[in-house]
């Protein structure tokens, strides 16, 4: 059971790469079901509350969906930002092309500029 939590934690604690603008940071939900889940253990030779396995188990399924959401809500904002960035790419070859089309033009009266004309003899 120890060994299941440890890997949740260490699962949040990877998917805290890219910071998300939500209330709860993955660091501080991290923390909380530390705290939840020592808070569910009863004391040594306690007889009460044999059943908080289960509540621990059950506590790690609602932080895993709190999770997932919170993955969730990340990769909308990483598409989010990719569709902004992959637009303004877009845009950069639209300037581009135009820069090259101008150019294009420039070089051509330069070029029809610099060549002698044909001297007809007559």
């Amino acid at each position: 059971m120890k060994l299941g939590i440890i890997f949740l934690l260490c699962i949040f604690s990877l998917t805290n790469i890219s910071p998300s603008v939500s209330a709860e940071s993955m660091d501080e939900m991290i923390d909380q079901l530390g705290r939840e889940f020592d808070s569910l253990k009863p004391p040594p030779n306690s007889s009460v509350n044999a059943d908080y396995k289960l509540e621990q188990a059950a506590l790690g399924t609602l932080y895993t969906a709190k999770a997932i959401n919170k993955l969730f809500e990340q990769n909308q904002e990483m598409l989010e930002k990719y569709n902004e960035m992959l637009m303004k790419y877009n845009e950069m070859v639209e300037q581009n092309k135009e820069v090259i089309r101008l150019l294009s033009i420039i070089a051509k009266k330069e070029a029809e500029k610099e060549t002698p004309k044909a001297v007809s003899a007559d």
